[in-house]
Parts: structure tokens; sequence; C-alpha cells
């Protein structure tokens, strides 16, 4: 009897575990997502981000997944470099975008309300994955110019594209066809950007 209950023991223990995995989101972007937590420099926020490989990160703040898939959808960045600003010459950052090549399915990225001034990728750029599936994308009240609307162009997936209190205006005559390939775009906010060009301009 002891020996059964042992062995009952054994598969339920086992069907947990694998549950548990199943339910989990998967581990590359599990690792992406500490990489971005580390990348803030700061662990007042994103608390529940821990290195811990039974902490399921589709439960972590600021993070959803897909209920069927388990991949990451939305990722609510907004004020994340809060406490960052100070390790940077005049508060202002460089956004590495290669930390979000894991997210192949990211769907909407709030980065709202940071310092990012300007950005680069540490990573070889593959246009043909990285954010292919990004419908929604937040960088208001940051500090870009127009040299970022080339890369946007890559986002042809975008609906919604809020630049709303940056410095888009800056260099925005020598990047015009920024924008054009976004041909899914429904929403586009430029509000507060010192723009005199039309929207024409943009190439839309």
């Amino acid at each position: 009897m002891e020996r059964v209950l042992i062995k009952l023991s054994f598969w339920v223990v086992l069907v947990l575990v694998q549950t548990s995995r199943f339910n989990s989101c998967l581990e590359n972007e599990r690792i992406g997502l500490l990489d971005l937590k580390s990348f803030t420099q700061s662990e007042k926020i994103l608390v529940s981000w821990v290195d811990d490989k039974m902490s399921n990160c589709c439960d972590w703040e600021r993070v959803q997944c897909n209920a069927t898939t388990r991949r990451v959808i939305k990722l609510f960045l907004h004020d994340t470099m809060l406490f960052s600003q100070y390790y940077s010459p005049n508060g202002l950052l460089t956004l590495n975008l290669s930390l979000f090549h894991p997210f192949e399915e990211l769907e909407s990225l709030d980065l709202s309300y940071n310092y990012f001034a300007g950005w680069h990728d540490n990573k070889a750029y593959d246009g043909s994955r990285c954010l292919k599936q990004l419908k929604i994308l937040d960088l208001s009240y940051n500090h870009f110019n127009a040299t970022l609307l080339p890369y946007l162009s890559y986002l042809t997936s975008l609906t919604t594209l809020n630049l709303k209190w940056n410095n888009i205006g800056e260099g925005l005559k020598s990047a015009k066809q920024g924008l054009a390939n976004l041909t899914n775009l429904k929403v586009l906010n430029l509000g507060e950007n010192q723009i005199n060009n039309s929207l024409s301009s943009l190439g839309m």
C-alpha cells in the first residue's frame, strides 16, 4: 500500500510540474524580461520580475500573455526609467532595441514617460522577425528625434503610433519617408513635436 501511495504521489507531482511548464511563458521570453528589468537599473520597479524558473512570467506585473500560446503580447513599460536617469549624462537615455528581439508576437508596447533620446541595436537586426506583430506602440513623452522614423518603417503591422511630446520636428525633412511603409496605420499622434511641415511630408 505504501509503495502504491509513493508511486501515486510521484505521478501527481509530475503532472503538476508539466502543467506548470505548459502554463508558463517561454524560457527565452522570461530571460528577455529579466534583461529588460536589468536595463532599468532599479529594484524599485518590476518587483514581481524575479529570476526564479518556478515563477510564471505571464503573471508578472506589466506583462500580458496570450492565454493559449503563452507568448508575451503586451508590455507596459511606462515610467520604468524613472530611477535610471541618474546613470546617464543630462538625464537622457538610449533605448537598446535588441532587448525586444525575443518577443516575436508582441502586439502592444508602451514605453511612454521615460527618458529615451536615442536608440541602438546591439544585435544584427532581422527585419523579418523583430516586432513584426506589433500593432500599438506608445513612445510619447520621451526625447526621440526624427532619426527614429526609418526604423519604425519596418514595423508594418502598426495600427496605432503615439509620438506625442518628443523632438520629432528636428530633422523631420531628412526622414520624411520614415513612416511611408506603415500602410496599416490608423492612429498617429505627433502632437507637441514642433512640427511645421504638413503630414504629407511624412510620405503618408
